[in-house]
């Protein structure tokens, strides 16, 4: 019997995700002199990582080990655990010795069992199990016996009768946000811009698996231009990202490579946004790196998707039909992290669709900086609805959609048509 429990058990615990991935981080300089981060989406699937619980994730930061770790709850999602949790199965048996010591209750001692925790190891694998539950089988049936005698005796329970009842326990909030000073930004190995992390985690049979990003370091006078990916940087949504996997590589929309680059050369950061699943990261950012247009390659940025299950995120974008309220969410708390709740960092979007543009407008984009384009390659604005554009047009006039940022006045971010400035 004891064996059978043990299979289902081991069963029960299996991740429920799949595939693995993690999306871009934007570290952005406060005013206080720290570096404030948008959420770490780290997932990984039973492709990779079976039995996921209290597995240690190691992270790798340019080439570099960082003491920095992280650990995965029961569906793959990674988390920050905080110093008063990682030994949390010793302290469970430090409150029942404690409990077993009771003067008023005393109860047979019983050793201590000793939990080894390894690198990249955990307790959930099936070899890797220890005799816990039997060590402490004697020690629990007393704590029933002693919590029926109290609650007969005494129907008001202190709080040291209730502990060993999880189910009264509050859940612990999962940390995927830092805030580090500037010296303990430098010890993780991060560099204002761009930086690679890998994240990695060994177990006795799958070996070691690992998901990539980018950590970016930004600061507070950065502009950003966000941009859709399916539909805007491609053709067409489900086209543009399964036609280059068979070797169709041209299924992007013209001059989109020459546009974003020279957007980036007059100083401004780009976002990549698009509702695809955290499962489906690798691929995109394959895409991205990718594309080639005349030997120019789309600008380096962060890359963020939606943080849950691939079939979730088809869902909210083909079924519901409301991408949006991802984008909104994920834009929102990026433009949180640059002071002033009335300031956007963000100066300009493109799109294909209606959603776009209610997101974008939603996080302070001005209708006359947000772009909308068709199969066919022209961009419409949402100012002058008659009058149309492409991304070769733009490039030609780059710096009247998009001055370089240095000149930018201050009373720019205050005023809301770009034409009216140039008027002015």
């Amino acid at each position: 019997m004891n064996f059978i429990n043990g299979i289902v058990s081991n069963i029960a615990k299996i991740n429920s995700a799949t595939l693995s991935g993690a999306v871009d981080v934007v570290f952005v300089e406060q005013d206080d002199g720290t570096f404030r981060s948008t959420p770490f989406q780290v997932r990984f699937g039973k492709m990779g990582v079976v039995w996921s619980k209290k597995k240690i994730i190691d992270i790798e930061i340019n080439g570099k080990d960082v003491e920095l770790k992280m650990v995965l709850d029961d569906y793959g999602v990674a988390y920050f655990e905080d110093k008063s949790d990682i030994e949390s199965d010793d302290e469970e048996i430090t409150i029942i010795e404690a409990i077993k010591e009771s003067k008023e209750c005393p109860l047979p001692a019983a050793t201590k069992p000793s939990l080894e925790r390894q690198r990249s190891r955990h307790a959930s694998d099936p070899v890797e199990k220890t005799n816990l539950e039997e060590e402490l089988a004697p020690i629990q049936e007393d704590l029933i016996e002693y919590t029926a005698y109290k609650a007969n005796s005494n129907p008001n329970l202190n709080e040291i009768d209730d502990i060993d009842s999880p189910e009264i326990l509050p859940e612990k909030s999962k940390k995927n946000i830092l805030e580090l000073y500037k010296e303990e930004l430098f010890d993780l190995n991060l560099n204002l811009g761009s930086n690679e992390v890998v994240f990695s985690t060994t177990s006795q049979y799958q070996g070691t698996t690992r998901c990539c990003c980018n950590v970016f370091v930004w600061q507070q006078s950065d502009k950003i231009i966000i941009s859709d990916i399916d539909g805007t940087i491609t053709k067409s949504d489900v086209r543009g990202m399964i036609l280059p996997l068979i070797g169709v590589a041209d299924w992007a929309q013209g001059e989109v490579t020459n546009l974003y680059s020279k957007i980036s050369e007059n100083g401004y950061k780009i976002l990549y946004l698009s509702a695809r699943s955290i499962s489906q990261s690798g691929e995109t950012k394959a895409y991205l790196k990718s594309l080639n247009q005349g030997n120019l390659k789309l600008p380096l940025g962060p890359l963020f998707l939606n943080p849950e299950s691939a079939f979730k995120s088809f869902k909210r974008e083909v079924i519901d039909r409301q991408p949006e309220i991802f984008k909104i969410e994920c834009l929102s708390v990026l433009k949180g992290l640059f002071g002033c709740p009335s300031y956007t960092p963000y100066f300009a979007g493109y799109g294909n669709r209606p959603n776009d543009v209610t997101a974008y407008q939603a996080v302070g984009i001005p209708l006359s900086r947000i772009f909308i384009i068709n199969k066919s390659g022209k961009l419409k604005g949402q100012i002058c609805h008659n009058v149309l554009t492409s991304y070769k047009n733009q490039c030609s006039l780059v710096d009247l959609f998009f001055p370089p940022v240095e000149s930018l006045e201050p009373q720019l971010e205050d005023q809301t048509s770009l034409f009216q400035y140039w008027k002015d």
